[in-house]
């Protein structure tokens, strides 16, 4: 564990010294997270037809869209009583958002090359 030193007055005001006294503070190092697994395209679809099996239980479908200019997957959940969509996720505007930062980091990139 690591020591954070820091100047710290200590006591009351009348016996602090000018400069204060240095105090230790222990900090926990940082521990190494554990390496992200590749998932491979079968346990995908293992996933996705999972979720559609427990959708239909709920009268519900779902709909899997790739947005190229987000780089994100948009998971539509739809009403099959009435065919309409109950919610996106994430929703519409947050992939709005997530476009507009790719394309503000790529004129960024673009005026520095």
């Amino acid at each position: 564990m690591e020591i954070l030193r820091s100047t710290v007055s200590q006591g009351s005001p009348e016996k602090a010294p000018a400069v204060g006294k240095v105090s230790e503070v222990p900090v926990p190092k940082k521990t190494a997270e554990p390496p992200v697994k590749p998932v491979s395209e079968e346990q995908v679809q293992d996933a996705v037809d999972q979720a559609n099996k427990l959708a239909v239980a709920f009268d519900r479908s779902l709909k899997y869209e790739y947005k190229k200019e987000a780089d994100v997957y948009q998971v539509s959940v739809i009403d099959t009583s009435k065919d309409e969509v109950v919610r996106k996720i994430p929703p519409d505007e947050v992939v709005r958002f997530m476009e507009n930062i790719r394309e503000l980091f790529g004129a960024l990139l673009d005026v520095n090359a």
